[in-house]
């Protein structure tokens, strides 16, 4: 982790245009082909909401638009992101949130996320995992499809922690076209980041 130097940041004037207002928050729903990738965990026998997470946060963290955040108001870089995610508790209809450091290989990480969500057991947050910056919140409404989402938080303007939700996946001319929503803080992720990263997550679960 690294502060940025806001005298020489080209991003300088963006950041101090969209930091002070009111909801500098935005989202963007798109839909993504996940044919490929459904056979994929089929195959290799894995959980799709932890294969599909592990992706979507590696393409995070492979941009440095998205490692963005603040710290007493003033805004740092980390070095890789980590997922806390929704996930159900055993015999409910409840849900907990579960924090989990990224692994960089895809089953060491789909261990461990099972591994600490089962630990927990049915509490419904630890906030000792919580209170740190470096996190992208994950969710998933594996119901239905949809064509929009918006997310509950704080009206915290220094709130830059991304979030992700994804849907039902809808079968569409042969092909598998799943919803997936993020939802990111302007004074660090331009439309342009967005495009990069929806490039990029699609490109990975591609192969």
């Amino acid at each position: 982790m690294r502060k940025i130097n806001i005298s020489t940041w080209e991003r300088r004037q963006t950041f101090l245009f969209f930091k002070g207002m009111d909801h500098p928050m935005y989202s963007m729903t798109f839909e993504l082909d996940v044919t490929k990738f459904y056979d994929f965990v089929k195959k290799e026998n894995v959980s799709f909401y932890f294969s599909f997470m592990y992706f979507a946060i590696k393409a995070m963290s492979e941009i440095e638009n998205f490692r963005f955040r603040f710290i007493d108001t003033e805004p740092y870089v980390y070095d890789c992101v980590h997922p806390s995610f929704t996930d159900s508790i055993k015999d409910t209809d409840l849900f907990k949130i579960v924090t989990v450091d990224y692994q960089s290989d895809l089953l060491a990480f789909i261990s461990e996320a099972k591994s600490v969500s089962e630990k927990q057991g049915d509490q419904f947050i630890d906030f000792t995992k919580e209170r740190r910056q470096d996190l992208v919140y994950v969710t998933t409404f594996p119901w239905a499809t949809y064509t929009e989402v918006s997310f509950a938080h704080h009206h915290d303007t220094f709130d830059a922690i991304p979030r992700l939700t994804w849907g039902k996946f809808k079968e569409v001319e042969g092909k598998k076209i799943m919803p997936f929503t993020i939802a990111v803080h302007h004074a660090f992720v331009d439309g342009y980041h967005v495009g990069l990263y929806i490039q990029k997550l699609q490109t990975l679960i591609n192969q």
